[in-house]
Parts: C-alpha cells; structure tokens; sequence
C-alpha cells in the first residue's frame, strides 16, 4: 500500500487553510475499490487523539484495500461543505472523527443517501438515517475512570479539569467527572477551565498553572493537543495528571499516573468490516469498558499499589453494571 499526501487546499471559506492529504492507495487498485474520505480536527501527526484516529484509519483503509484520502485542521464550520464536496466527487464513504462534526452529517447525509457517513467519538441519535452510523464512545465510563484516578490519587481536596472546547461529548464527560468525584471522593471538589480550541498548548499550560496555584493535586487533561501544555504544567510543577487515549507515560513520566486507552483500531476495524459486508444501516455502536474497548496503562505510577487497586473495583463495576453512569 503506497501512501500519497498532497499538502495544503485553499479553503472554501474566509482564507481557511486545510490540509488535504490522501493515504493508503493500494497499487494497481480498479476503479472499483471503494473511496472514502475522513474529516480530522488536527493534524494526524501531532498531539493524541488525531494521530491515534489516522492511524486506525490507515489501517483499515491498507486491510480493506479502500483508496482513502484525508482532510486535516477540518473545522466544524468548514465541516459541511467538505462532507458535500466528497460526496459530490463520489467518495462511497466518509467518516469523521469528533462528535463536533455531528450537525454537519445531519444537514448533508440526506441529500446524499447513496454516501455512507460515519461519525466515530459520540452520539446518542443518528435521526432515522440509513446512512449514518456512529461508533460512539462512552465518554461517560471514560470520564467516570479518569476521575476515579484523580479521587484516589490526588494528594489534596481539589481536581482540576482542562477541557479543549464545549462540545456535547466534552459536556457529558464533565459531568460525569463530577459525579464520580462525588460518589467516591465527596470531600474532594472539580475545578473546570476552558482552553477554547484543541490546539493551543500554551493557554492550556497558563490555564493549567492557575488551577494548580489555586491547589489542585491532580489533573484531568481533555482538550486533545493542547493538553500537552497542561501535562506539562503538571510536571514541572509536581502534580500528577493521567494521559489520553495513547500510553504518555513516557512523555512525562514524572507526572502521568497512568492512560486511559481508546482502542480505536477495533472500532475503525469494525467500520470497515462493516462496510465491506454491507451492514452500515444507521446504527450506534457503543465502545465502552465491558466490550474491553476502555481501558487503562498498567502498573500504575507515582502512586501505590491500592490506587490501582481501586480503580480496578470501579472498571469492573463498569462493565458488570453495578456501576452506573448518568450525566
């Protein structure tokens, strides 16, 4: 499989620059193997959750033998008129990885029923349409076990979180942070900043430094590349923190206690699988810790044994069902 990038598009809108790049084209394809797209908010070679979505991606694209392109620094705003313009040039399948593409996949699916959309990170409806499926993460069990760290490790009363931008899955593992916090460590309290974009690593060490100056013991970094700047915070400053969807222990080895992993290569594989066999019918696939599809980097570090101890009693009561989410 021989990959393929060309460099940057111009935008479709108010001096936007895009990257459009095309990956995994398989050598001597027909000009019957399938087209798919993908939308990614960053860059698939910097940061956590994007380099860990590409990679799933090229994967399946390389299994499948789809002829795949990509688009990189997508915005939610740009987000329409690229899922419209990929549909127009007859891709069969186009995927976007972050729930903030959702309204887009609503306004442009249905003029479009013979392009599958497929939305991998969250989404509680997919509105009837046969063409849009959704690999959805339960970004509740992902916050509960991320706060079920910090209760049980941080060294004082107050948890600081870091959030990139207020999207719905952001919305909803914040509150669940809150609510675990409160279920197992209710004398513990959650401070909340907002960095107001993905990327910017320096606000978010800035924002991050407040919370600590302000007390925090732990924090819960979930604003994807930016969150770089808030482990960084952590460690030069002692606090602890927990790594995001890839194994960042080694990065800041002296203050990330542990990862908590989304496997995305099954459920990119899925999609794909799903696809080939036809069955991509507007379906919600749930990941979360009873499929496996959570779950966390082991030992566990810079803490003792009963921290691990004690997160491992509420995975299991995840995945068994005697610990339920709401949020």
């Amino acid at each position: 499989m021989r990959m393929a990038r060309s460099i940057r598009a111009v935008a479709l809108a108010a001096a936007m620059i895009l990257v459009v790049a095309a990956c995994a084209e398989e050598e001597g394809a027909s000009d019957e193997a399938p087209k798919v797209a993908a939308l990614f908010t960053q860059f698939v070679d910097q940061g956590n959750w994007d380099p860990a979505g590409y990679q799933a991606y090229d994967a399946m694209c390389n299994k499948y033998g789809f002829v795949c392109t990509y688009t990189e620094e997508a915005s939610y705003e740009a987000a329409p008129a690229l899922l419209r313009g990929y549909a127009e040039d007859g891709y069969d399948m186009i995927i976007t990885h972050s729930s903030g593409y959702s309204a887009a996949i609503e306004e442009i699916a249905p003029d479009y029923p013979g392009t599958e959309f497929v939305l991998f990170s969250y989404a509680l409806d997919t509105l009837g349409l046969e063409n849009y499926s959704a690999w959805s993460v339960d970004w509740g069990q992902s916050g509960y076990l991320n706060a079920a760290v910090a209760a049980y490790a941080s060294p004082t009363d107050k948890i600081g979180v870091v959030i990139g931008e207020d999207i719905p899955s952001m919305e909803f593992s914040l509150n669940v942070v809150k609510q675990a916090v409160a279920d197992l460590a209710p004398e513990k309290s959650v401070e909340v900043v907002y960095v107001g974009s993905w990327t910017d690593a320096a606000k978010a060490k800035e924002l991050t430094l407040r919370l600590i100056n302000d007390g925090a013991g732990f924090i819960i970094p979930m604003a994807d590349t930016a969150s770089t700047g808030a482990k960084q915070a952590a460690e030069e400053s002692g606090v602890l923190t927990i790594g995001e969807y890839i194994d960042e222990g080694p990065l800041f080895p002296d203050a990330i206690v542990t990862s908590t992993i989304v496997d995305m290569d099954s459920a990119y594989d899925d999609i794909g699988q799903n696809y080939v066999d036809g069955t991509l019918t507007g379906q919600i696939v749930q990941l979360d810790a009873s499929t496996g599809t959570l779950k966390y980097t082991r030992p566990f570090q810079l803490v003792d044994a009963g921290v691990e101890d004690r997160v491992d009693e509420v995975s299991d009561g995840l995945a068994d069902g005697s610990i339920v989410v709401s949020g």
